[in-house]
């Protein structure tokens, strides 16, 4: 048999040199060994690293793209509605005493668009006062004001989407009516800063008050105040503002992002966590699959004289090495990760807010992912450092049965069995007693999926014996004695499969049942009409436009019942920027009856056709403790009303939550006569699409508005509701892509491992087909011990995290088993799984039989 070569201690302890030589015997033995398991070290770190840069690039992003704006602004005045306030309110806020700088600003959503396509954008109108803020994006402005003079500066990553130049026109479609403006400039991050990665589109006040038609209008004011009055000059505000408008920090608008993107950044986060967990204990297995090899090799050179000291010392040093070099790998390759895969902003945020592109990393961000791998690769070291214990050594080569250094006890398996059962039912009781615990209880659930199998293992294969002693000739025998032989590799493989089925039925499923709530709750919502009227690029129904003469004529149009005006918008009530919903009196579903969580559906809409009602959801109700017929001072732009509450429904897709109420009540309190939408509804018989030419006639004139059939505005909403869960995909994604790839590399080191075993099967007269399907039955064997272990725990995270969607963050999220996609995950990971031994396993097979005396 090949001994290890031999090193004798010539001192008390090891010097970094003697370490690093060491190391270079080892790599220079099992080259191919090591680098398989450093290849599945850095395919874990690189989803922890890239899950973690995604979750943490939005809100950072767009308060670097709020302050290169706002600069040194410190207070704001900011209107109610997106059809803002008069510029004479704000003239007098901008002339108050102990204010040193003012600049008006008008914000709209629009849409532009060039010879290349079309883009949704945010539409922002400045004064010249913004110059004295000295934001990145608008200090290159004050050159002088013949940059954007009658035209727009569009953001370098828009310019390019839709193939705008400098000099050249564009349309711009806002409030209804569509404008050719000229572009003065394609502004990169030089110019504007963040903005560049943005959607945001500056143009001069005055520019933008002529493209949405609302002259000496303005919707925010900010302000810096003169050194020590801050404060009094923002009571001075308010007292102009009279309840009327908002009074808050300059740079409020990240705190409204952050609540808005809360509910989606936790399903992400609970999502996220999950995926490193599976990261860190997929970098563990890696390592696992070098423990048999590395005990054999300390129980080696404890017999020749090392010291247990010595040992310790050089197994910290291999695992810190490469541990570090594989969780550099691994950050570079989530780097990618996080710019391609994971790279997309929601289409609800960019409607709301000026989010952008930018990925942002920290090095805190760095350090954690690197520190997960290392760790990963430490703990995994641990079996062969138990070894060094009193007779350890000769133990771990001579007296265990199995391959030596492969064998895993009775009482540890007992013990980690008993470990994994007790997670789950500690997180059972943690998340009835408190929901926030769900997202350390989906981290837990997939340590207890590990920590289960080598319990599993072992009752599988005890069995499988008497089975296997049936069924002559079919090489089960002997593959469940090799995989007795190999315990600890074999767990190890396990624990793969079992981690990718788990987070991917934990994640995908919940994500399934999410994306089916919501594409009901907008079947209901939108259904109350055959056809729907809104801006072009509209994707929330919130941007206003004017209604001219546009019911009546519709109206008229003979394939018509009824045109009904709809109203609504963004509303800033505390951090939450809420969506008002506000239909018609006529509407008799005003509140759609599936999206009930207090209240009667008939008792509801009756109580809402009159005066003085609203409807809300129930993650703001629960937060200002409010219940049916409860009473809520609602902010609006004429004040302070108070409002009975009708009913209590879901978000009904809008994280932050919905305020419903009438038509009437909206023009009352809202003070004005603009329209969100068109609600029609046509005769019997009358097909949409006919009847959607005829309304298309109707507004022919005002090209700003869009016409869309009820089944087409289903389906922008349902589009826009899988955009805005695309993360919880992609994490879905990587994951599978990142257990495929470490579970086929941990089949490959797993056979390269085993060489010599199979030598000395062909020696003892087996041929390489026998091998080969004893290889396949294994591999089938385990992968069906790890598959079932993670899809039962994986049904249940999934579970889990459904409770936990609806009661926290209020998103309709029935729950389903989906028996299909579980099918298929199991599918997809046993076929890579299957595909990749196939190969190497026949090639291995073919290994000759002498090459067992070389070992």
């Amino acid at each position: 048999m090949r001994r290890t070569r031999s090193f004798r201690p010539h001192i008390a302890g090891l010097r970094i040199s003697t370490l690093f030589r060491l190391y270079r015997i080892r790599l220079r033995d099992h080259p191919i060994q090591e680098l398989l398991a450093g290849s599945g070290i850095a395919v874990g770190v690189a989803l922890v690293f890239g899950v973690l840069v995604a979750n943490s690039s939005l809100t950072a992003s767009a308060g670097e793209a709020v302050h290169s704006v706002i600069g040194s602004a410190q207070l704001q005045l900011a209107a109610r509605s997106t059809d803002g306030f008069s510029e004479d309110l704000a003239n007098q806020a901008g002339t108050l005493k102990g204010v040193k700088d003012a600049a008006y600003l008008l914000r709209v959503n629009a849409t532009v668009v060039g010879p290349a396509g079309r883009q949704s954008i945010q539409l922002v109108g400045v004064t010249a006062g913004i110059v004295g803020f000295g934001g990145s994006a608008t200090q290159d402005l004050g050159a002088g004001e013949s940059l954007l003079t009658g035209g727009i500066g569009l953001p370098s990553s828009v310019g390019a989407a839709i193939g705008a130049k400098p000099g050249a026109s564009v349309t711009v479609l806002a409030a209804g009516q569509a404008h050719r403006v000229a572009v003065r400039g394609v502004l990169n991050s030089g110019v504007i800063g963040a903005l560049a990665n943005s959607h945001v589109a500056v143009t001069l006040l005055p520019t933008a008050q002529t493209l949405v038609g609302e002259p000496h209008r303005v919707t925010q004011v900010l302000i810096r105040a003169e050194p020590g009055v801050q404060q009094q000059v923002a009571l001075e505000l308010r007292r102009l503002a009279a309840g009327r408008a908002d009074v808050e920090p300059a740079d409020n608008e990240l705190q409204l992002l952050n609540a808005t993107a809360k509910p989606t950044n936790q399903s992400t986060t609970l999502f996220a966590g999950i995926s490193i967990m599976v990261g860190c204990l997929l970098a563990f297995t890696a390592m696992l699959l070098t423990v048999p090899e590395r005990r054999r090799l300390i129980a080696e050179l404890g017999t020749e004289g090392y010291t247990s000291r010595q040992l310790r010392t050089m197994l910290a040093f291999e695992a810190s090495v490469l541990g570090l070099l594989a969780s550099l790998a691994g950050v570079a390759l989530g780097d990618v990760l996080a710019h391609t895969v994971l790279h997309q902003v929601p289409i609800y945020l960019a409607v709301a807010f000026p989010v952008g592109t930018n990925q942002v990393i920290h090095v805190s961000t760095v350090l954690i992912a690197v520190g997960f791998g290392v760790l990963a690769t430490l703990v995994a070291c641990l079996a062969p450092v138990i070894d060094l214990r009193s007779g350890g050594p000769a133990d771990a080569v001579l007296h265990k049965p199995g391959e030596p250094g492969q064998n895993v006890s009775k009482k540890t398996t007992a013990k980690l069995g008993a470990l994994g059962a007790g997670i789950v039912v500690a997180v059972t009781i943690a998340v009835l007693l408190d929901t926030a615990l769900t997202v350390v209880g989906g981290i837990l659930l997939a340590l207890a999926a590990v920590c289960l199998i080598p319990l599993i293992f072992n009752a599988v294969t005890a069995g499988l014996k008497p089975i296997s002693k049936r069924i002559r000739g079919s090489m089960l025998s002997v593959a469940v004695i090799e995989l007795d032989a190999t315990t600890t590799r074999s767990v190890a493989l396990a624990a793969v499969a079992a981690l990718a089925i788990y987070g991917s039925v934990a994640i995908g499923g919940a994500r399934s049942d999410l994306t089916r709530g919501l594409n009901a709750t907008f079947a209901e919502y939108l259904g109350t009409t055959n056809i729907w009227v809104t801006t072009t690029g509209n994707d929330l129904t919130t941007n206003s436009f004017s209604p001219e003469q546009t019911l009546t004529k519709i109206a008229r149009e003979p394939g018509v019942v009824s045109a009904r005006a709809y109203q609504g918008g963004l509303l800033d009530i505390g951090l939450r920027r809420m969506w008002v919903i506000a239909r018609s009196p006529a509407n008799r579903a005003i509140v759609p009856a599936g999206q009930l969580i207090e209240g009667n559906a008939r008792g509801a809409s009756a109580l809402l056709q009159r005066s003085g009602w609203i409807a809300v959801s129930s993650v703001f109700a629960a937060e200002h403790h409010l219940s049916v017929g409860h009473t809520f001072d609602l902010p609006t732009p004429s004040g302070l009303v108070p409002l009975r509450v009708a009913a209590i429904t879901t978000n009904i897709g809008w994280p932050p939550g919905v305020v419903i109420l009438n038509t009437n009540d909206y023009r009352r309190y809202w003070q004005t006569p603009n329209l969100a939408a068109i609600e029609v509804n046509l005769k019997p018989g009358m097909t949409p699409l006919v009847g959607k030419h005829e309304v298309q006639q109707a507004i022919a004139p005002r090209q700003g508005l869009r016409v869309q059939t009820t089944h087409e505005r289903e389906a922008q909403f349902d589009n826009n509701a899988r955009e805005g869960l695309q993360s919880l995909a992609d994490i879905a994604t990587l994951l599978i892509i990142a257990a495929a790839l470490a579970l086929a590399l941990a089949l490959s080191t797993s056979i390269w491992q085993r060489r010599a075993r199979l030598a000395a099967l062909k020696a003892q007269g087996y041929d390489r087909w026998q091998l080969w399907r004893s290889l396949l039955i294994e591999s089938a064997i385990v992968l069906s011990i790890g598959c079932a272990d993670g899809a039962i725990l994986g049904v249940y995270g999934h579970a889990l995290a459904n409770r936990w969607l609806k009661l926290t963050t209020g998103f309709p999220a029935p729950f389903s088993l989906g028996g299909l996609n579980v099918l298929l995950t199991l599918g997809l990971v046993a076929g890579i799984a299957l595909a990749v031994v196939a190969l190497p396993g026949y090639s291995a097979a073919t290994v000759p039989a002498q090459a067992s005396f070389q070992e």
